[in-house]
């Protein structure tokens, strides 16, 4: 059955694919209504060298240094976004009632990260992506802290936006009317060819009083017929016996015979 017999079909057997279309157009109206959109903060944070530069080292007495600026501040961005991306840092944001849906990228070029967090609603979103951000210049600081790091040497981290970057995102909602509207017009299809099959079945059965037809008794010719006499419920029915003379046909010379010489 290809695409155009499908849908002559729909439309042959109109009373059971158009209520259950109505149907699914209903449910679909009625998941509209109830699917929250989400809200997309995206925020965005960069590192900052010291603004002091460090003097040079004095070959006869050794002086501390912070490693990191050696590495390059790209090497720092990507530690304290592992740091930040860690699975214990995520359950406690969900455990504290964050969104645990967020993505953190780092620019290929500059030591710039973008920070997208997925919320329920605008206040989750920002919150959640203050959090980040809070926990990655924790992460940066506790890094450099380690190595013992002059405190005039801190790479320090600054955030390029105000934290108004809240979008309202419709991709949730369009994916479940796309879903629940694909499953009623499947469901509508199945149900339309499903009865569209009974149907033809009904039909093709014969009806439960109509006797089997009998098979023809093989002293019959092709093109005769026997005759038969319905029998009562009583008795046999009383059959009248014809004479002689009409089942035996006689020549005329022989009737006239018969009457010359009967007294």
């Amino acid at each position: 059955m290809d695409f155009w017999d499908l849908t002559k079909l729909m439309f042959r057997r109109w009373y059971v694919s158009v209520p259950a279309l109505l149907i699914a157009v209903a449910v679909t109206l009625f998941v509209a209504t109830r699917v929250e959109p989400d809200y997309v903060a995206t925020s965005y944070v960069q590192l900052v060298p010291p603004a002091i530069t460090p003097k040079a080292a004095d070959e006869t007495k050794a002086s501390a240094r912070n490693p990191w600026l050696d590495l390059g501040l790209a090497s720092l961005t990507k530690a304290g976004m592992i740091a930040t991306q860690d699975q214990r840092n995520v359950k406690a944001l969900k455990n504290a009632g964050f969104s645990d849906d967020f993505t953190i990228t780092q620019d290929p070029q500059l030591p710039i990260l973008t920070v997208e967090v997925i919320g329920d609603t605008e206040v989750q979103s920002t919150q959640t992506s203050e959090q980040l951000i809070k926990r990655f210049t924790e992460s940066v600081a506790a890094l450099q802290d380690e190595y013992g790091a002059p405190g005039e040497q801190m790479i320090t981290v600054r955030r390029l936006d105000l934290g108004d970057n809240v979008e309202e995102s419709t991709s949730k909602v369009k994916r479940a009317l796309i879903a629940v509207a694909g499953v009623g017009v499947l469901l509508t299809v199945a149900l339309t060819v499903a009865i569209d099959a009974w149907i033809r079945h009904r039909r093709k059965r014969p009806a439960s009083g109509e006797p089997a037809p009998e098979p023809p008794s093989p002293a019959e010719g092709p093109g005769e017929k026997t005759a038969r006499i319905p029998v009562s419920a009583a008795g046999a029915a009383p059959v009248k016996v014809a004479s002689i003379e009409d089942t035996i046909v006689l020549p005329p010379s022989w009737k006239d015979r018969d009457r010359s010489t009967s007294p």
